[in-house]
């Protein structure tokens, strides 16, 4: 009997695959797909600063693009 090994959640094999999706989605105006890759980033990684600053960039709001923001800063020790 063969064992299967699945990928991670969302198709995503690591948090760095995920990272690259996400960008290369919102650059081509793909925010939701953008979004919902680099969300995963967060949830896995809470201090990968490049993501939240990508989501700054899908954010709907001042509001939550500062809140993307504050989070990228705090995740760089800023």
């Amino acid at each position: 009997m063969a064992t299967t090994i699945q990928t991670k959640t969302n198709g995503y094999k690591s948090v760095d695959e995920a990272l690259t999706r996400g960008i290369e989605a919102v650059e081509h105006g793909q925010i939701s797909k953008g979004e919902a890759a680099l969300t995963w980033v967060v949830q896995k990684d809470p201090a990968n600063a490049i993501a939240w600053f990508w989501l700054a960039v899908c954010a709907p709001d001042d509001h939550a693009k500062a809140e993307c923001y504050r989070r990228a800063s705090e995740a760089q020790g800023v």
